[in-house]
């Protein structure tokens, strides 16, 4: 095993016992699907964030409807139990995608990594134009997807400023309500609109 960057096309077994890279041929196949494994793995993490996003927006919405079910309710039913029931099963199976492709992503990050620590000087080119091309073709809609999760959460935030601000205000004069109360108040009234992210 060679510990310093070297030239050749001889690799030998790579990556998997039995996968040998010993001609030229089988060599060039692997620079090319190493540089294509390279692009999957930048446009892995947009897949990431769209999930993200489609899980969060699912989980709302089904907490939405579950929570003014269940206040419409006013006692325990099948029907809100169901709800209930229902939200965990999407719960876990959004999380369970999740879990999946961060396994896949993580596997071919590690992947890569090994590629590169064979200090081939071929393999590392073909890695990092892999991962250019990949960021150029998925670069920009990562940073649009990033930018809107930015401005989402300054939207909250400011959102939750205003309803502090409301909830101060709009105090009758002449109460006595404690600082303690009020800061109460405006964190319950924070947490009521600020997303849950299970």
């Amino acid at each position: 095993m060679h510990m310093w960057f070297w030239f050749g096309n001889n690799l030998g077994s790579f990556l998997f016992p039995g996968y040998n890279v010993t001609t030229v041929s089988s060599f060039l196949c692997t620079c090319l699907g190493l540089t294509a494994l390279a692009i999957l793995y930048e446009g892995m993490k947009i897949l990431q964030i769209k999930i993200q996003h489609s899980a969060t927006i699912l989980v709302q919405r089904q907490t939405a409807q579950t929570s003014e079910n269940s206040s419409l309710l006013s006692k325990i039913s099948s029907r809100s139990i169901g709800a209930r029931s229902s939200l965990r099963c999407i719960r876990w199976s959004t999380w369970s995608i999740q879990a999946f492709h961060w396994f896949i992503h993580t596997f071919v990050g590690y992947l890569l990594m090994l590629a590169v620590m064979t200090y081939n000087v071929y393999i590392n080119i073909a890695l990092v134009l892999g991962g250019c091309i990949g960021y150029w073709v998925f670069g920009p809609k990562l940073v649009e997807l990033k930018l809107a999760r930015f401005h989402e959460k300054q939207r909250l935030l400011q959102c939750d400023k205003e309803c502090a601000d409301n909830v101060v205000n709009h105090q009758r004069p002449g109460t006595n309500v404690s600082i303690i109360a009020e800061q109460l108040v405006t964190e319950a009234t924070v947490e009521v609109h600020t997303p849950r992210s299970d």
